[in-house]
């Protein structure tokens, strides 16, 4: 289900996890690793240790 997602441009994994205690920012870093390996999002950081940003990847609408 994608609703409110259709205007999103990016979003923060740091964010995603402000009030998430360890075992779940675990689970959602490597559902971005998933993600990412399925093309549904693109993945930057600027530095190591740096917060992740995750954009619409071109697959994002299949999946």
């Amino acid at each position: 289900c994608t609703h409110g997602l259709q205007n999103l441009k990016s979003f923060s994994l740091l964010e995603l996890c402000q009030t998430n205690d360890r075992k779940r920012v675990a689970a959602k870093f490597y559902s971005f690793l998933v993600l990412k390996k399925q093309l549904a999002l693109e993945l930057s950081q600027g530095a190591p240790y740096a917060d992740i940003i995750a954009s619409v990847g071109p697959k994002f609408n299949t999946i």
